[in-house]
């Protein structure tokens, strides 16, 4: 259909209405609620409460509860549970259970997310030696077409390209050693800062991290995407043969 023409029938697929989606670098702005509840909300939260309660642990637990709440309530509206949600959900739990075990141990708390954020940095590297699409093409994909099987089928089509899996494999590698680095980052500071000073550091590490990342990841994207053009261009510019009659 052409753009400015009527709408489709009702039973389209999904993303029949959307013709001139291209798969593409997911929109931060998009999954911005996730990380503004997932993060800054509990750093405030700590911060409130700290002075009411008797430990960093109970402060620690205070506010990710409101993170996981958010989680839940996600889940409840939407029936489905995004990525970030589900690290920050199951971060929470792990955390808290850990504690307990623990006996009131903050530090699990305090590194709840970078210790999935490590595990997920070495997958992206073992992916790229295990299957034959890395974690971070399946990351993306989410990221950028959601469920919607019309996206999904034109997002796997970068793949089949040869300059598309090169693509997909330096990503996943640059992101696995990047998500690597920021988690040992997290658990080194976590054990010698105060939890306060802590807990006001370690978003600065996350966003700059993350940011760095995927500024590369839109750069490196764009430069491959015209490396493609550049390839089905013709090479001197002259009309193809016409083969004899």
């Amino acid at each position: 259909m052409e753009a400015g023409a009527g709408p489709q029938d009702d039973g389209a697929p999904p993303g029949a209405h959307e013709p001139d989606w291209q798969p593409g670098v997911p929109s931060l702005r998009e999954h911005l609620p996730s990380i503004v509840w997932g993060a800054a909300l509990p750093l405030g939260v700590y911060f409130l409460v700290r002075s009411h309660v008797q430990s960093d642990t109970q402060a620690l637990i205070i506010a990710g509860g409101f993170s996981a709440a958010w989680v839940v309530l996600q889940f409840v509206r939407q029936r489905r549970i995004d990525i970030v949600g589900a690290v920050v959900l199951s971060g929470f739990a792990v955390g808290v259970a850990g504690s307990e075990l623990l006996g009131g141990n903050a530090y699990l708390l305090k590194v709840r997310d970078a210790f999935f954020t490590a595990i997920f940095g070495a997958v992206c590297i073992i992916t790229l030696f295990t299957h034959r699409r890395p974690a971070i093409f399946y990351v993306g994909r989410y990221l950028s077409a959601g469920q919607d099987p019309a996206k999904m089928a034109a997002f796997d089509e970068l793949h089949e390209a040869p300059i598309g899996r090169h693509t997909f494999r330096v990503l996943s590698l640059v992101w696995g050693i990047g998500l690597i680095t920021e988690a040992a980052s997290r658990m080194t500071l976590a054990d010698l800062l105060p939890t306060g000073t802590f807990l006001a550091v370690s978003p600065f590490i996350t966003a700059t991290v993350i940011g760095s990342l995927f500024a590369f990841t839109v750069a490196f994207s764009r430069h491959a995407q015209l490396e493609a053009v550049a390839e089905l261009a013709p090479g001197d510019g002259s009309e193809p043969p016409v083969p004899p009659e």
